[in-house]
This record gives structure tokens, sequence and C-alpha cells, in this order.
């Protein structure tokens, strides 16, 4: 769903004024998941998604915005990699 993939761009990827509608990160996740709430979420995804905002607020705070999706992008490449080979 758009919801989803939304809160999937917010906490693991990148955040803007265009894509949180304007809003503070935590005001736009509080809206998201007042429209299509997350029920369940295994532990390792809340930690992925906590650092990756860390990361995205300290980059903000020096003026160096990042999307730590693509940052992150060859480690998961090749952690998918090496999980075929086993």
């Amino acid at each position: 769903s758009e919801i989803m993939y939304k809160f999937a761009r917010v906490a693991y990827d990148e955040d803007n004024e265009e894509l949180t509608e304007g809003k503070h990160i935590q005001l736009f996740m509080d809206q998201l998941h007042a429209e299509d709430p997350v029920e369940h979420l295994p532990q390792q995804y809340i930690m992925a998604s906590r650092v990756s905002i860390l990361l995205r607020g300290l980059g903000h705070a020096v003026h160096q915005s990042r999307s730590v999706a693509k940052a992150w992008k060859p480690i998961a490449e090749k952690a998918l990699k090496d999980e075929e080979g086993r």
C-alpha cells in the first residue's frame, strides 16, 4: 500500500519535506500509523529504522542529507548473495 511504502521510505531510506508532507518526521509517522497501523514489526527492523533515523538526523544537523538505503545497498546485496550460497 502507499502508506507502507511511505513508512518504509521514511524509516529505512530518507526523509524530506516533500516526502513527509512538510511535517516533522514523528508527526508524519504518527499520521501513517493512524491511517494504517503497523500491527507487528520484528525487533531487528525497529532497530534498523531507529539507526537510520538517528544517522539521518545527524546528517541534517550538519547539512549533509543522505539516503541510508543507497549507502546500505552494497552491504544488503552481499548479504543476500552470501545467503544464496549457503
